[in-house]
């Protein structure tokens, strides 16, 4: 516009202005439309992550709804309801988002993917989207979880320390120095699909893979600390109580 106004003067000042709102117009146009031209070709989409909200209907069924989001139904309506309210959700638009939940569950498909089923190509057909759009709702998804990390993430006060110790005292029958062990740790291995290029040997595990070891600590008094299955004879769950004094 601005080549077209210098090498092409107008002859009036009204006849400027009235270009100038045509300008204005068709500015104001491509940004609602964000395209230049109309598309010929139109990708199609057929995806099947509906499937996810049949199998969250039956509890028989919830077991496939973990294996393609990795949690259980009841935490994804946690999720979605922690999150839902975050701005980065919000827009102005004339084409609004798509529902939180599905931005949501397109992201947890992805997160529990590796090597060439983590594809954006792949993620998409089976999401129903464009490739634009999983890589839209990752980023969304992705800065309203992290927003809620001073919720969960925190160093205990003076106060919650003495009552978890009170607890160890009455529940675990130790008094005296025991009582300093009022944390649990657990941890486990996030594999990952390759050898990681930079300091790659720094990664690799006594399971003979590589990937990184996320620890976690919480408090005894919130969950148990081992479960048995002795029909199995194997342990579903196991916690470290570590007896190293924590102020």
């Amino acid at each position: 516009m601005l080549t077209r106004d210098l090498t092409n003067p107008f002859p009036s000042i009204e006849a400027a202005c009235h270009q100038f709102n045509i300008d204005i117009a068709v500015l104001y146009a491509l940004q609602d439309v964000c395209y230049l031209s109309g598309r010929d070709h139109h990708v199609p989409k057929a995806g099947n992550m509906h499937l996810a909200w049949e199998y969250a209907r039956d509890p028989a069924d919830h077991h496939r709804f973990i294996n393609m989001l990795r949690i259980s139904p009841h935490v994804f309506d946690i999720l979605v309801e922690l999150i839902e309210g975050h701005a980065v959700f919000q827009n102005h638009s004339n084409n609004s988002q798509v529902p939180v939940e599905l931005q949501l569950s397109v992201f947890l498909y992805r997160m529990g993917r590796y090597g060439n089923g983590a594809s954006i190509q792949d993620v998409a057909r089976i999401a129903g989207c464009s490739e634009g759009s999983v890589e839209n709702f990752t980023g969304r998804c992705l800065t309203a979880i992290e927003s809620l990390h001073h919720l969960f993430v925190r160093k205990p006060t003076a106060e919650e320390k003495e009552r978890e110790k009170q607890w160890i005292d009455k529940h675990m029958g130790f008094r005296g120095l025991w009582r300093e062990g009022w944390l649990m740790y657990d941890g486990t291995i996030v594999v990952l699909s390759k050898r990681p290029g930079l300091n790659g040997d720094a990664y690799y595990t006594r399971k003979a893979n590589y990937g990184l070891n996320v620890q976690v600590f919480h408090f005894i008094s919130k969950n148990h600390f081992y479960t048995f299955d002795f029909r199995l004879a194997i342990f579903h769950l196991t916690y470290a109580l570590w007896t190293i004094p924590m102020g």
